[in-house]
């Protein structure tokens, strides 16, 4: 009985030290369009130039109201986080975004239809489908608070979140 009673506690008190061990690695990159890249480029094996590794920094694709296609600009961003991605194998999450208009239903099917065109974006370029795991949050994690356009564009977006 005693042997179980510190067997618990020994188990408790591990989950509780992994944690807060985890707890500081959170987003610590600038918010904005030079995004933070969650360990983006830093795997071994990558060979990528300068270039690509610019690109790998900039995680979010932005879209226009109401809208999952991807514009042409980020076609160079898709290719060089999906090279990244065939060399190093590296798991993803691509978190799908809304801003605050339309019904929280609405948004959250808005967000997943983004992730998902980013994420068939990335397979197109030969990315497995298994490397890739999509989430949407619709309006619930603003990028940007407030009313204003601006505040909506930064808002219309999908992430791309590399696992560890």
């Amino acid at each position: 009985m005693y042997t179980r009673g510190l067997r618990h506690l020994a188990v408790g008190l591990v989950l509780c030290l992994g944690v807060v061990g985890c707890s500081h690695n959170a987003k610590q990159g600038a918010k904005g369009q030079g995004a933070y890249t969650q360990g983006a480029g830093e795997g071994a094996g990558f060979v990528g130039s300068e270039q690509e590794r610019e690109l790998l920094s900039r995680n979010k694709i932005y879209f226009a109201f109401d809208s999952s296609g991807i514009d042409a600009g980020y076609a160079d961003v898709i290719n060089a986080h999906a090279n990244y991605m065939r060399q190093t194998n590296r798991p993803v999450r691509i978190e799908g975004h809304a801003d605050e208009q339309g019904s929280r239903e609405y948004n959250v099917a808005l967000g997943e239809r983004r992730a998902r065109a980013v994420a068939n974006a990335l397979a197109a370029q030969g990315v497995a489908p298994q490397q890739i795991a999509i989430v949407s949050f619709g309006k619930e994690k603003p990028e940007a608070m407030g009313h204003s356009e601006e505040a909506h564009r930064l808002n219309r977006r999908a992430v791309i979140v590399y696992e560890n």
